[in-house]
């Protein structure tokens, strides 16, 4: 009987904890809020490739082909991108950098992403538990999201980073 009450008592244990909502990391969820802005500024390469590949009356100058590029350069030497600097440098992108027209073709492939992304049920910021980029900032350690051209972020900086080559 006594065997029975505690085979019972680890069961009822181990069923609660399959039950139980876990409450997400404040310290993450901190973090994913915080570094959307890195993660908005990759893929804003993409859409700037998809918009000069796609319709040619919103092809880049050759002076915006220039400091895109310079911008692109840097952020593949950076080991960490930090969300200040990816804030100022999309601002700059964004509202100095590209035509009214370019930044609402910009803006419509920004927009449709986001539709696309919260119909979606694997969305995210690649930022989950365990070793992914959010840990990794969290820890202090390297942070470039934009440059991982096994995501889809890293692909359309790498396709834009050639076809300006």
């Amino acid at each position: 009987m006594k065997r029975f009450v505690t085979l019972a008592a680890v069961l009822a244990i181990m069923m609660g904890g399959l039950f139980a909502q876990t409450e997400p990391d404040p310290a993450v969820q901190e973090a994913k809020e915080k570094t959307a802005v890195v993660y908005d500024l990759g893929r804003y390469f993409g859409y700037v490739h998809g918009m000069t590949t796609e319709n040619p009356k919103l092809a880049l100058t050759e002076a915006q082909k220039s400091e895109i590029r310079e911008i692109m350069d840097r952020i593949k030497g950076m080991k960490r991108v930090e969300p200040a600097w990816a804030e100022e440098t999309l601002e700059y992108l964004e509202l100095d950098l590209l035509s009214p027209a370019q930044l609402m073709e910009v803006d419509r492939r920004a927009i449709e992403w986001q539709n696309s992304r919260e119909t979606s049920s694997t969305a995210g910021t690649g930022a989950g538990s365990g070793t992914g980029p959010i840990s990794s900032y969290l820890a202090g350690g390297a942070f470039n999201p934009i440059i991982d051209e096994t995501k889809s972020i890293g692909q359309g900086f790498a396709a834009l980073y050639k076809y300006l080559d």
